[in-house]
């Protein structure tokens, strides 16, 4: 068929337009299609087709040869489904070429080349193609002819569905107007919803009044049967039905799985299984025109979108007639129910005057006879309540006076009841109570919540105190008024002390299982101790040579190590370990840590370190939180003995009240919290709720002494913070520690300040030795004087101040016992600087009794070295206070591990402590942890990962004033232009490095 003249394409457009205006039937619309699209296309075929579900059926057609008018394919099988899908044009010239083509279904047609238009009439979907017997046939004026039809069809539609929407609205609103039945009203408006919005389900969900006046909820449904709702519970207030049961307004929504408000309402979280499924949802109140809200109309479809603003507007007309008509249906029943009730009081009237005498003698004796049970109840009442005689019943009225009074009450608190009758409760309360207002707070508490309960001491006629378990209710009339309370009191003093035993009982087990724990890891020690001295010893009675005794000796000092840090954890689980707290800030503390985490956790541990930005400072001992970090990692690697990852994270916390009064030791408040998070093996809950407990382990003999957490616990417990453990078999362990937010003065935000080791001592220097034990006075002694310090010795406070008030004897440290007799460590240390206020202090002590340690923490300046303490611990320590403010500390970077040793040893024999690092990256790394503090750096020209220069550059954009060396090869060229820095050429010698950097003290 070939195409007319544009005259004629556009005057049988205009026509069809015509007849389409006038279609009151989609039959008609079908049919303008059929008789007159070829010739306004110039097609060789044309099809309508509709979307009916999930498929596309071909409704019409007109043809040079038959197609496939009256099938149905699916919409993902055919052309005109992608179109209806998309809303898009699908125009394809060639239908060998195009992938949305069904081969097989178009292979036996005259079909070559083919476009396809989408019609959209609301919710409704339909398109019109149309196919040529040659390829590449579809040409522009064609393709806007099809189009301006399809636009046309749509308008048509639209028409076709208002005028048969206003007719079912009109039908339907005669209809439950002349209805009276509320459950055939509720039908017909649910049938007309269906009908009108093409739901593929609507419901009712309506209030019904009975008889008695009770509501409760029914429904009707429409294009599904009840069965497919009757197994699930009438539809609750959530989020997402609530604006509709309120009244509020309409809810419509293209895809109510999406919806903000779907999904959060327990136990099913949305739609229940077996539910239809509802994805296009339009919900709209129906509401009377007293403002109450009868129910709502409810529909639903599976697919996307289908619900448009004029279904919106159809139904609140629907919604409308509902209204009306159950008002006039609730009024019709109203009136036939008060019809009903005035005859049934008519007949009562009539029979009452018949009989009015003789019900007002049985009305007379049934009241005598209750009068008379009433007061043998009170009697049998008062006999019960004066026959207690273990409680303390009585009465006050509503100002807190003692109304009366039970045997048990004159038994307890030693009054009678003439004695007491008119006073006031407060009588029984201690002065203290009193004073505290706590009887006015006893009534007040009652007055408000109903009841109050709670023990205390009270006080009887005599004087004595005893413990006592207090219930007070508020009593109220019928009108709610308050008339009184009454006031219930049971002596405990006997069962709070058969209580306190059973505590003591409970303590001593406690104190017995871990005496236990610590006789039985000492005996170990002791065994190791005094093992090794006895093979050291005989070692040496035989000659059998120096190294088996130093061997010997070694491991017994180990073991006396292991003793001294036994005792630490355990001072640490009973919150007694002195703490010298600092403001840290737990980022820097933690990304110090990196590289010693690393190398503990070994290669099949990953660690990942989550640090937060703006994190709040905390006041906590650095070494005491680098200790517990270590201790939650190696306790993690050991819990992932087949690798994992190890995630330490910090971070900004609230706790707020409600978490504070479920943790009764927990303070409300800010706090900053470190997670220390593992997926190793986790727990289970009988080992979860002992996790603290000193001594108690999971691992295998030989490997922990189950102290680690529970110095954690003290140490965090200590610092004011917060511990819990979460954990869950196969899953992984959480340590979170939550540590008091610091909001005192930012002075010194620092990490942890290493220690310097061991060097000789300087000539001239004298130290103080104030000791009672004599063994130990001794060992400190011979080790400060091999050292080379001149060694002054005091068995007690008197003999050092005899000592210090010598003119002639210099003193440049005073190193004493905390606890002697007589005179403290503290006490010697006060008078010994009345008499030389520059003197030093270093104080030592096993436990401190808290004369140097208050709150678990130093006492300010005060510097201490805990017992026990090796030789080097020991001259670290005394170096360090003596040292104090000197430039002695240097990070050298060198790649030959050879140099490296050698320029440590140069640097200690000139006084200073040398830190090594081989490469670049190390550097950087040993610099952030110790925030810079060193005295100078010394830095190899030539690294492994990046050259010296490099590196220097790098650490002036962190320490720009940090003195600086740099070592290069003869020869090489080139320049520094740093005021804090000095190049110098191999060779070289510890001399010259220290000549420079003495050069940038001089400079300031």
């Amino acid at each position: 068929m070939t195409r007319a003249s544009e005259k004629g394409d556009w005057s049988a457009l205009f026509v069809a337009a015509e007849r389409l205006a006038r279609a009151r039937s989609f039959e008609q619309i079908v049919e303008v299609v059929r008789s007159a699209a070829r010739e306004i296309i110039g097609a060789d075929g044309i099809t309508l087709v509709r979307c009916e579900g999930d498929e596309c059926h071909y409704i019409a057609e007109d043809a040079i040869a038959p197609l496939w008018e009256g099938q149905k394919f699916k919409l993902s099988e055919c052309v005109s489904g992608w179109v209806m899908q998309n809303g898009k044009p699908a125009v394809i010239p060639d239908i060998y070429t195009d992938e949305r083509v069904p081969q097989a279904a178009y292979r036996p047609t005259f079909v070559k080349s083919m476009a396809m238009m989408p019609v959209q009439a609301g919710a409704s979907r339909a398109s019109i193609g149309a196919y040529w017997a040659r390829a590449n046939a579809p040409d522009q004026p064609a393709l806007d002819q099809l189009q301006r039809l399809a636009d046309f069809v749509s308008a048509a539609m639209d028409n076709v569905a208002l005028q048969n929407g206003f007719q079912l609205l009109n039908r339907t609103g005669a209809a439950v107007a002349a209805e009276r039945d509320l459950d055939r009203i509720v039908q017909l408006i649910t049938d007309a919803g269906v009908e009108l919005t093409g739901a593929e389900f609507g419901a009712f969900f309506y209030n019904l009044v009975n008889e008695k006046g009770e509501s409760y909820m029914l429904y009707s449904l429409s294009g599904v049967p009840r069965e497919a709702f009757s197994k699930f519970p009438m539809p609750r207030n959530t989020a997402v039905f609530a604006p509709t049961f309120s009244g509020e307004g309409v809810v419509r929504s293209d895809n109510i799985r999406l919806d903000p408000r779907y999904g959060h309402n327990t136990p099913r979280k949305g739609m229940p299984e077996g539910h239809l499924p509802v994805t296009s949802y339009l919900a709209v109140p129906v509401v009377s025109r007293t403002g109450e809200v009868h129910g709502g109309l409810f529909f639903g479809h599976h697919r996307e979108a289908q619900f448009t603003p004029e279904h919106e507007t159809a139904v609140l007309g629907i919604a409308g007639h509902a209204a009306t008509a159950i008002d006039n249906a609730r009024l019709y029943q109203s009136l036939e129910r008060e019809l009903i009730a005035r005859r049934a009081a008519e007949a009562a009237l009539t029979d009452l005057n018949a009989t009015l005498e003789k019900r007002i003698e049985e009305r007379t004796q049934e009241i005598r006879a209750a009068y008379d049970k009433l007061k043998e109840s009170d009697r049998r009442f008062r006999i019960l309540v004066n026959g207690v005689t273990d409680y303390a019943i009585y009465m006050l009225d509503t100002e807190g006076q003692v109304t009366n009074w039970n045997a048990g009450a004159e038994r307890i608190k030693g009054y009678a009841a003439d004695e007491i009758i008119g006073r006031h409760f407060s009588t029984f309360y201690t002065e203290r109570d009193r004073e505290a207002g706590k009887p006015a707070q006893t009534l007040d508490t009652a007055t408000r919540t109903g009841k109050f309960e709670a023990e205390g001491w009270r006080v009887r006629k005599d004087g004595t105190e005893f413990w006592a378990s207090v219930v007070v209710d508020a009593i109220q009339d019928e009108e709610g008024k308050l008339i009184g309370f009454a006031k219930i009191t049971r002596d405990l003093t006997e069962k709070r002390f058969v209580d306190e035993q059973l505590r003591q009982s409970q303590k001593m087990e406690a104190v017995g299982h871990l005496t236990g724990g610590i006789a039985h890891d000492f005996n170990n020690l002791l065994t190791i101790i005094t093992g090794n001295m006895d093979i050291a010893a005989r070692a040496l009675d035989k000659n059998e040579g120096i190294a088996r005794a130093q061997k010997a000796i070694g491991n017994a000092m180990k073991g006396a190590e292991r003793a001294g840090a036994l005792t630490q954890r355990l001072l640490a689980f009973a919150r007694r370990q002195p703490l010298s707290p600092k403001p840290l800030d737990l980022d820097k503390v933690v990304a110090g840590m990196s590289d010693l985490l690393n190398r503990s956790l070994g290669e099949l541990v990953k660690l990942e370190i989550v640090t937060s930005p703006g994190l709040w400072p905390v006041e906590a001992d650095p070494n005491q939180m680098e200790n517990a970090l270590l201790n939650l990692a190696v306790n993690s690697r050991d819990a992932m003995p087949n690798g994992g990852t190890l995630t330490i994270e910090t971070a900004n916390a609230h706790l707020d009240t409600a978490y504070s009064a479920a943790h009764a030791e927990v303070p409300a408040g800010n706090y900053v919290v470190v997670a220390v998070s593992d997926t190793g093996l986790g727990m289970p809950k009988e080992h979860l709720v002992r996790v603290f407990e000193p001594f108690f382990t999971t691992k295998e003999v030989g490997r922990g002494t189950g102290l680690g957490l529970s110095q954690v616990y003290g140490f965090v417990k200590q610092s004011g913070g917060h511990v819990n453990v979460y954990s869950e078999e196969g899953r992984g362990t959480t340590v979170k520690m939550y540590l008091p937010r610091f909001t005192g003065e930012l002075n010194a935000v620092t990490d942890v300040e290493l220690g310097r080791l061991d060097g000789p001592g300087a000539a001239g220097e004298t130290i103080l030795v104030v000791e009672d034990d004599d063994e130990v006075r001794a060992f400190s002694a011979e080790v400060l004087r091999e050292l080379g310090y001149t060694v002054l010795e005091a068995a007690d406070g008197t003999a050092a101040l005899r000592i210090l008030e010598q003119p002639g004897v210099e003193v440049d440290l005073l190193f004493t016992d905390v606890v002697m007799p007589g005179m403290s460590g503290r006490e010697l240390s006060d008078e010994a600087r009345k008499l030389r206020p520059a003197l030093k202090v270093l104080f030592t002590s096993g436990y401190t009794r808290n004369a140097i340690v208050h709150g678990g923490r130093l006492d300010p300046g005060v510097e201490l070295i805990p017992k026990p303490f090796t030789s080097r611990a020991l001259a670290e320590r005394v170096r360090e206070l003596l040292d104090a403010g000197k430039c002695r500390r240097l990070l050298v970077v060198e790649a030959d591990q050879t140099l490296r040793l050698l320029a440590a040893e140069a640097f200690a024999a000139a006084g200073y402590h040398a830190e090594l690092a081989g490469t670049a990256g190390e550097a950087l790394g040993v610099l952030r942890a110790a925030q810079g503090r060193f005295d100078g750096i010394v830095i190899d020209g030539e690294l492994p990962d990046k050259d010296g220069f490099t590196l220097l550059s790098e650490i002036r954009r962190l320490f720009a004033d940090l003195p600086a060396v740099i070592t290069v090869s003869a020869g090489d060229s080139r320049a520094i232009n740093d005021p804090r820095a000095v190049r110098i050429e191999q060779p070289f010698s510890a001399t010259m490095i220290i000549n420079a950097l003495t050069s940038f003290e001089r400079q300031g």
